[in-house]
Protein backbone atom coordinates (compact mmCIF):
# COMPACT_ATOMS: atom_id res chain seq x y z
CA UNK A 1 0.00 0.00 0.00
CA UNK A 2 0.91 3.71 -0.47
CA UNK A 3 4.23 3.30 -2.39
CA UNK A 4 3.53 5.09 -4.87
CA UNK A 5 2.96 2.35 -7.63
CA UNK A 6 1.21 3.65 -11.12
CA UNK A 7 0.67 0.68 -12.68
CA UNK A 8 -0.38 -2.75 -11.99
CA UNK A 9 2.35 -5.13 -13.61
CA UNK A 10 0.71 -8.20 -14.92
CA UNK A 11 2.82 -11.79 -14.64
CA UNK A 12 1.99 -15.41 -14.49
CA UNK A 13 2.34 -15.45 -11.00
CA UNK A 14 -1.02 -12.91 -10.64
CA UNK A 15 -3.13 -15.24 -10.80
CA UNK A 16 -1.30 -17.73 -8.25
CA UNK A 17 -4.51 -19.89 -6.30
CA UNK A 18 -1.87 -19.39 -3.24
CA UNK A 19 -2.42 -15.95 -2.82
CA UNK A 20 -4.53 -15.46 0.05
CA UNK A 21 -4.63 -11.42 0.28
CA UNK A 22 -3.64 -8.47 -2.37
CA UNK A 23 -4.03 -5.29 -1.16
CA UNK A 24 -3.32 -2.10 -3.68
CA UNK A 25 -5.59 0.61 -1.97
CA UNK A 26 -3.58 4.07 -1.97
CA UNK A 27 -1.85 3.75 -4.98
CA UNK A 28 -2.51 6.17 -7.99
CA UNK A 29 -2.68 3.49 -10.14
CA UNK A 30 -3.95 3.76 -13.64
CA UNK A 31 -4.96 0.18 -14.71
CA UNK A 32 -7.25 -1.17 -12.46
CA UNK A 33 -10.69 0.64 -11.90
CA UNK A 34 -11.12 1.74 -8.05
CA UNK A 35 -14.42 -0.45 -8.89
CA UNK A 36 -12.68 -3.70 -8.86
CA UNK A 37 -10.33 -2.68 -6.07
CA UNK A 38 -13.10 -1.99 -3.72
CA UNK A 39 -13.98 -5.84 -4.06
CA UNK A 40 -11.05 -7.07 -3.29
CA UNK A 41 -8.53 -9.81 -3.43
CA UNK A 42 -10.80 -11.78 -5.59
CA UNK A 43 -11.81 -9.71 -8.21
CA UNK A 44 -8.18 -7.85 -8.42
CA UNK A 45 -7.44 -11.49 -9.62
CA UNK A 46 -10.29 -12.26 -11.87
CA UNK A 47 -9.27 -9.28 -13.99
CA UNK A 48 -5.07 -9.36 -13.89
CA UNK A 49 -5.91 -13.26 -14.98
CA UNK A 50 -8.26 -11.42 -18.05
CA UNK A 51 -5.98 -9.28 -18.29
CA UNK A 52 -2.95 -12.32 -19.04
CA UNK A 53 -2.91 -13.70 -22.69
CA UNK A 54 -2.16 -17.59 -21.82
CA UNK A 55 0.81 -18.76 -24.55
CA UNK A 56 -1.05 -22.53 -24.39
CA UNK A 57 -4.31 -20.42 -25.87
CA UNK A 58 -3.53 -17.92 -28.05
CA UNK A 59 -0.38 -15.21 -28.01
CA UNK A 60 -2.80 -12.39 -27.95
CA UNK A 61 -6.06 -12.47 -25.83
CA UNK A 62 -9.33 -10.51 -26.37
CA UNK A 63 -9.25 -7.06 -25.21
CA UNK A 64 -10.69 -6.12 -21.77
CA UNK A 65 -13.29 -3.30 -21.56
CA UNK A 66 -12.64 -0.58 -19.37
CA UNK A 67 -16.22 -0.58 -17.61
CA UNK A 68 -18.21 -0.78 -14.40
CA UNK A 69 -18.73 -4.56 -13.49
CA UNK A 70 -22.25 -5.68 -12.99
CA UNK A 71 -22.52 -6.93 -9.67
CA UNK A 72 -24.92 -9.11 -9.66
CA UNK A 73 -22.79 -10.91 -12.67
CA UNK A 74 -19.47 -10.87 -10.80
CA UNK A 75 -20.74 -12.60 -7.28
CA UNK A 76 -22.53 -15.79 -9.43
CA UNK A 77 -19.86 -15.85 -12.53
CA UNK A 78 -22.91 -16.46 -14.66
CA UNK A 79 -24.91 -15.01 -17.90
CA UNK A 80 -27.86 -16.68 -18.30
CA UNK A 81 -29.04 -15.93 -21.95
CA UNK A 82 -31.66 -18.77 -22.57
CA UNK A 83 -34.35 -17.89 -24.75
CA UNK A 84 -32.92 -14.61 -26.25
CA UNK A 85 -32.44 -14.30 -29.85
CA UNK A 86 -29.82 -10.92 -30.03
CA UNK A 87 -27.49 -10.14 -27.05
CA UNK A 88 -26.42 -6.43 -27.50
CA UNK A 89 -22.21 -6.16 -27.10
CA UNK A 90 -22.45 -4.68 -23.48
CA UNK A 91 -23.88 -8.20 -22.38
CA UNK A 92 -20.80 -9.69 -23.58
CA UNK A 93 -18.21 -7.11 -22.52
CA UNK A 94 -19.91 -7.40 -19.03
CA UNK A 95 -19.38 -10.95 -19.03
CA UNK A 96 -15.34 -10.23 -20.15
CA UNK A 97 -15.14 -8.17 -17.09
CA UNK A 98 -16.53 -10.56 -14.61
CA UNK A 99 -14.81 -13.34 -15.87
CA UNK A 100 -17.52 -15.30 -15.60
CA UNK A 101 -17.20 -19.18 -15.24
CA UNK A 102 -20.84 -20.41 -16.38
CA UNK A 103 -22.61 -19.51 -19.93
CA UNK A 104 -26.15 -20.53 -20.93
CA UNK A 105 -27.46 -20.53 -24.05
CA UNK A 106 -30.27 -22.59 -24.33
CA UNK A 107 -33.63 -22.23 -26.68
CA UNK A 108 -31.85 -19.52 -28.27
CA UNK A 109 -31.95 -20.50 -32.31
CA UNK A 110 -28.10 -21.41 -33.09
CA UNK A 111 -27.03 -22.02 -35.71
CA UNK A 112 -23.55 -21.04 -34.90
CA UNK A 113 -21.62 -20.37 -31.53
CA UNK A 114 -21.52 -16.83 -31.40
CA UNK A 115 -17.58 -16.01 -31.83
CA UNK A 116 -18.12 -13.65 -27.96
CA UNK A 117 -18.36 -17.26 -26.98
CA UNK A 118 -14.64 -18.25 -27.73
CA UNK A 119 -13.73 -14.51 -26.08
CA UNK A 120 -14.85 -16.24 -22.60
CA UNK A 121 -12.34 -18.72 -23.05
CA UNK A 122 -10.09 -17.93 -19.65
CA UNK A 123 -12.53 -18.29 -17.48
CA UNK A 124 -15.28 -20.42 -18.94
CA UNK A 125 -15.88 -23.95 -17.08
CA UNK A 126 -19.42 -24.48 -18.24
CA UNK A 127 -21.34 -23.67 -21.20
CA UNK A 128 -25.19 -24.69 -21.84
CA UNK A 129 -25.68 -25.21 -25.50
CA UNK A 130 -28.96 -27.43 -25.15
CA UNK A 131 -32.11 -26.83 -27.77
CA UNK A 132 -30.73 -25.14 -30.51
CA UNK A 133 -29.78 -26.02 -33.90
CA UNK A 134 -26.49 -26.55 -34.28
CA UNK A 135 -25.07 -28.86 -37.30
CA UNK A 136 -21.75 -28.97 -36.51
CA UNK A 137 -18.81 -26.90 -33.93
CA UNK A 138 -16.44 -24.76 -34.95
CA UNK A 139 -12.63 -25.56 -34.43
CA UNK A 140 -12.32 -22.99 -31.96
CA UNK A 141 -14.40 -24.75 -29.87
CA UNK A 142 -10.75 -26.19 -28.76
CA UNK A 143 -10.08 -22.40 -27.51
CA UNK A 144 -12.28 -23.50 -24.27
CA UNK A 145 -9.30 -25.17 -22.39
CA UNK A 146 -10.99 -24.45 -19.07
CA UNK A 147 -14.40 -25.94 -20.37
CA UNK A 148 -15.30 -29.28 -17.45
CA UNK A 149 -18.98 -29.18 -18.65
CA UNK A 150 -21.00 -29.33 -21.82
CA UNK A 151 -24.32 -29.53 -22.83
CA UNK A 152 -24.79 -30.21 -26.36
CA UNK A 153 -28.82 -31.71 -25.87
CA UNK A 154 -31.02 -31.78 -28.51
CA UNK A 155 -29.26 -30.42 -31.60
CA UNK A 156 -28.46 -32.01 -35.22
CA UNK A 157 -24.84 -32.72 -34.31
CA UNK A 158 -23.23 -35.72 -36.24
CA UNK A 159 -20.10 -35.22 -35.20
CA UNK A 160 -17.49 -33.45 -33.25
CA UNK A 161 -14.80 -31.62 -34.58
CA UNK A 162 -10.89 -32.71 -33.59
CA UNK A 163 -10.03 -29.69 -31.82
CA UNK A 164 -12.53 -31.03 -29.02
CA UNK A 165 -9.90 -33.38 -27.85
CA UNK A 166 -7.81 -30.17 -26.38
CA UNK A 167 -10.73 -29.68 -23.49
CA UNK A 168 -8.34 -31.61 -21.35
CA UNK A 169 -10.56 -30.75 -18.26
CA UNK A 170 -13.87 -31.77 -19.81
CA UNK A 171 -15.78 -33.83 -17.03
CA UNK A 172 -19.71 -33.90 -17.70
CA UNK A 173 -20.39 -34.20 -22.01
CA UNK A 174 -24.20 -34.81 -22.84
CA UNK A 175 -24.58 -34.96 -26.70
CA UNK A 176 -28.56 -36.52 -25.78
CA UNK A 177 -30.83 -36.23 -28.78
CA UNK A 178 -28.44 -35.43 -31.96
CA UNK A 179 -27.61 -37.45 -34.86
CA UNK A 180 -24.48 -39.05 -34.53
CA UNK A 181 -23.91 -42.83 -35.56
CA UNK A 182 -20.71 -43.60 -33.41
CA UNK A 183 -19.25 -42.22 -30.32
CA UNK A 184 -17.37 -39.01 -31.54
CA UNK A 185 -13.55 -40.20 -31.66
CA UNK A 186 -11.95 -37.05 -29.82
CA UNK A 187 -13.38 -38.12 -26.70
CA UNK A 188 -11.50 -40.93 -26.53
CA UNK A 189 -8.45 -39.04 -25.86
CA UNK A 190 -10.22 -36.60 -23.02
CA UNK A 191 -9.01 -37.93 -19.73
CA UNK A 192 -11.73 -35.98 -17.38
CA UNK A 193 -14.70 -37.14 -18.61
CA UNK A 194 -16.90 -38.94 -16.11
CA UNK A 195 -20.33 -38.27 -17.45
CA UNK A 196 -20.92 -39.22 -21.10
CA UNK A 197 -24.49 -39.13 -22.14
CA UNK A 198 -25.02 -39.48 -25.72
CA UNK A 199 -28.61 -41.56 -25.48
CA UNK A 200 -31.41 -41.01 -28.24
CA UNK A 201 -28.91 -41.09 -31.38
CA UNK A 202 -28.49 -43.33 -34.04
CA UNK A 203 -25.02 -45.53 -32.27
CA UNK A 204 -25.10 -48.88 -34.31
CA UNK A 205 -22.10 -50.10 -32.35
CA UNK A 206 -19.50 -49.54 -29.46
CA UNK A 207 -15.84 -49.81 -29.27
CA UNK A 208 -14.97 -51.13 -26.02
CA UNK A 209 -11.48 -51.33 -26.61
CA UNK A 210 -11.29 -47.53 -26.62
CA UNK A 211 -14.08 -46.96 -23.91
CA UNK A 212 -11.94 -48.89 -21.20
CA UNK A 213 -8.95 -46.42 -21.61
CA UNK A 214 -11.47 -43.38 -20.46
CA UNK A 215 -10.17 -44.16 -16.92
CA UNK A 216 -12.54 -41.56 -15.45
CA UNK A 217 -15.62 -42.51 -16.73
CA UNK A 218 -18.14 -43.19 -13.88
CA UNK A 219 -21.50 -42.95 -16.22
CA UNK A 220 -22.32 -44.54 -19.66
CA UNK A 221 -25.66 -43.12 -21.24
CA UNK A 222 -26.65 -45.40 -24.57
CA UNK A 223 -29.83 -45.70 -24.12
CA UNK A 224 -32.45 -45.63 -27.17
CA UNK A 225 -30.03 -45.83 -29.64
CA UNK A 226 -29.37 -48.75 -32.65
CA UNK A 227 -27.19 -51.12 -30.85
CA UNK A 228 -27.41 -54.26 -31.83
CA UNK A 229 -25.18 -56.05 -29.42
CA UNK A 230 -23.91 -55.45 -26.15
CA UNK A 231 -20.26 -56.00 -25.74
CA UNK A 232 -19.21 -57.43 -22.07
CA UNK A 233 -15.81 -55.77 -22.14
CA UNK A 234 -18.21 -52.71 -21.23
CA UNK A 235 -18.03 -54.04 -17.88
CA UNK A 236 -14.60 -53.96 -17.48
CA UNK A 237 -14.25 -49.79 -18.04
CA UNK A 238 -12.18 -49.24 -14.75
CA UNK A 239 -14.71 -46.90 -12.69
CA UNK A 240 -18.20 -47.70 -14.73
CA UNK A 241 -21.16 -47.46 -11.84
CA UNK A 242 -23.63 -46.45 -14.18
CA UNK A 243 -24.06 -48.33 -17.39
CA UNK A 244 -27.82 -47.05 -19.20
CA UNK A 245 -28.43 -48.90 -22.28
CA UNK A 246 -32.41 -49.39 -22.65
CA UNK A 247 -34.23 -49.06 -25.65
CA UNK A 248 -31.84 -50.44 -27.72
CA UNK A 249 -32.22 -53.32 -30.68
CA UNK A 250 -29.91 -55.83 -29.00
CA UNK A 251 -31.68 -58.82 -27.58
CA UNK A 252 -29.85 -59.92 -24.69
CA UNK A 253 -29.58 -58.93 -21.89
CA UNK A 254 -33.17 -59.32 -21.76
CA UNK A 255 -35.23 -56.54 -20.76
CA UNK A 256 -35.70 -58.42 -17.19
CA UNK A 257 -32.37 -58.12 -16.40
CA UNK A 258 -32.05 -54.45 -17.96
CA UNK A 259 -35.10 -53.32 -15.52
CA UNK A 260 -33.00 -54.66 -12.14
CA UNK A 261 -30.36 -51.67 -12.86
CA UNK A 262 -26.98 -50.75 -13.49
CA UNK A 263 -25.10 -52.97 -10.94
CA UNK A 264 -27.04 -55.73 -12.36
CA UNK A 265 -26.00 -55.04 -15.93
CA UNK A 266 -22.21 -54.57 -15.48
CA UNK A 267 -21.99 -58.06 -13.40
CA UNK A 268 -24.29 -59.99 -16.02
CA UNK A 269 -21.90 -58.57 -18.57
CA UNK A 270 -18.74 -58.86 -16.68
CA UNK A 271 -19.51 -63.03 -16.20
CA UNK A 272 -19.92 -63.05 -20.05
CA UNK A 273 -16.74 -61.80 -20.64
CA UNK A 274 -14.47 -64.56 -22.36
CA UNK A 275 -11.44 -65.81 -19.85
CA UNK A 276 -8.09 -66.27 -21.17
Amino acid sequence: RRFGIKEAVVSTQSTGDNLASLSVEGNPLRTIRREIIAKGTNAIKDYLRLKLAPASIEESGPTIPDIKPDEIMMQTKTLELDRKQNVPGEVWDQALVCAIVRLSMQHCGLTVIPESVFNLRATLQELELGANNLHQLPPEIGKLVKLRKLNLLNNNLKELPAECSQLVGLEDVNLGHNKFDAIPECLYSIPAICNLIISNNQIRAVEPAKLITMTSLVCLDLENNNIGRLPPELSLIPNLRTLLVMGNTFKIPRADVLAKGSAEVITWLKNKVPQP
